[in-house]
């Protein structure tokens, strides 16, 4: 990504379990989430233009399919981090929002959640049952104003919610990795 949000060199990477990167896509300011639907589909952010795509890809890593799914509105802030619920309903995180968004699998707004903070960066589930959300922050690029007006500014909130989030899946690394490595 570029820090300065003045070029486009940012590019999404997938991860396999013999700790390979794969460049999956690129000509990205600032990528975010991503939050998965499963193994091939996914939603990830250019925070800068305010666009969540979803995207599918092949077992190769190479992108298949790419739309926009949601263009969020400047005056909701950011889109930063994301996840998704046991339903595939996506809860997207807005920096300089103060909220959580939930959208449906066709786009559409189901619920929000407001924070007494300004920059939500990014949640996942947890705990109990899988249905807490557990929601970071941050305080900055604040301003004076905005640190008085949104005093819990980077803290970790646990918001307790009514559906479950996706059962978490493990990383497995292959043994033949650990076999060479080289000390």
């Amino acid at each position: 990504m570029d820090n300065l949000e003045k070029k486009q060199t940012g590019s999404l990477y997938c991860l396999d379990k013999f700790l390979k990167l794969h460049k999956v896509d690129r000509g990205y300011f600032i990528p975010n989430g991503p939050a998965f639907l499963n193994k091939n589909n996914f939603y990830h952010t250019d925070s800068k233009k305010k666009i969540i795509y979803k995207v599918k890809i092949n077992n190769n890593f190479k992108v298949i399919k790419k739309k926009i799914f949601l263009k969020i509105n400047k005056l909701d802030g950011t889109p930063d981090g994301m996840t998704t619920d046991s339903k595939n309903n996506l809860w997207v995180c807005h920096y300089h929002g103060a909220k959580i968004s939930v959208f449906n699998l066709k786009g559409k707004k189901i619920h929000e959640i407001k924070f007494p903070a300004k920059n939500i960066t990014n949640c996942t589930f947890g705990g109990n049952n899988n249905k807490e959300l557990f929601v970071s922050t941050a305080k900055k690029g604040m301003n004076k104003k905005q640190l008085k007006d949104y005093q819990l500014s980077g803290n970790l909130f646990k918001v307790k919610t009514s559906i479950k989030g996706k059962d978490t899946k493990n990383f497995e690394l292959k043994d033949f990795y650990f076999n060479n490595l080289k000390y």
